[in-house]
This record gives structure tokens, sequence and C-alpha cells, in this order.
């Protein structure tokens, strides 16, 4: 929701990006020094996912190709 009301719709969010080091997905919203706090709140992360049953958890890689 955070995205939209920033960006409007888009198929993906411009701030989510894969870190390779790390090999995940990152949000640079939450990762803002001025606004992070509030945006990991308002995303629920570091709350666990919410999405048990969604197929690329077993699966995480980048899907940018």
């Amino acid at each position: 929701m955070e995205s939209h009301i920033r960006y409007g719709y888009l198929r993906r969010c411009p701030d989510l990006y894969w870190h390779e080091a790390s090999g995940r997905y990152r949000c640079r919203m939450a990762e803002d020094p001025e606004h992070g706090e509030r945006m990991r709140f308002l995303l629920g992360i570091g709350h666990g996912c919410c999405a048990p049953l969604n197929a690329w958890r077993s699966d995480v890689r980048d899907r940018e190709g």
C-alpha cells in the first residue's frame, strides 16, 4: 500500500531491489534514514512473513530475468 501511495499503481515497487550479497530483496523505503522506521512499522518488516503458503518463499532469487 505504501508504494501505491508514493508511486501510484505499478506492477512492481521501484523501491524493491535485489541485494546480491544477502541473496534477498530489500526495500529502499525501509532503509531510508529519515522515514525508514515508520515505513518498517507500516510494512510490518521484522514481524515475519504473512504469506506462509507463498511458493516463492522456498525459491528466493532475483526475478528480473
